[in-house]
């Protein structure tokens, strides 16, 4: 019978500092939220590479120098987009823009909202990343180019933009 009470015992505190720690990480992460809504939006990781496989995990070119008919591929992490809190959800929206321009800035192409982020969640997301793909196949001569990024976060219609330089050959 004691042992059984013990046992007992041992597993009510375990639970409980089991929840208590998830407690704790819960009020770390509200905190964490706190100093991005009120932090500049803008990108982390901006960068051009030649595979991703997801967050934080990509292989970066050694030069940003394409092939004509290779494809441009961007990753990043979108910083400090605002996280609205309402009824015990989470909900974080953004969206994209994408320019191709020509060394002197001419605008070659562009899209408009090419990449859209809308989620609601009963959990904080405390990481994000995106990635931008142009399949060049030919479409522009050799020279050098630039790629423009404007970030939107569509909850406090503030933006930021990005842009890198990059060759063709």
């Amino acid at each position: 019978m004691k042992k059984g009470l013990c046992l007992v015992i041992v597993t009510l505190i375990i639970f409980g500092w089991a929840f208590a720690q998830e407690d704790e990480i819960l009020k770390l992460k509200e905190k964490i939220i706190d100093l991005q809504n009120n932090g500049k939006l803008g990108y982390t990781n901006f960068t051009m590479c030649s595979k991703i496989m997801g967050f934080a995990s990509y292989v970066p070119l050694p030069t940003p120098i394409l092939d004509k008919n290779g494809t441009l591929l961007i990753y990043y992490e979108p910083v400090n987009v605002f996280t609205n809190r309402k009824d015990g959800l989470y909900e974080i929206w953004y969206t994209q823009d994408m320019t191709l321009l020509k060394d002197n800035g001419e605008v070659v192409s562009h899209w408009n909202d090419i990449l859209t982020f809308h989620y609601t969640t009963q959990k904080p997301v405390m990481d994000l990343f995106a990635q931008n793909s142009i399949e060049l196949k030919g479409m522009l001569p050799s020279g050098k180019y630039k790629f423009k990024a404007t970030l939107k976060d569509r909850l406090t219609e503030k933006s930021a933009t990005h842009i890198i330089d990059f060759e063709i050959r």
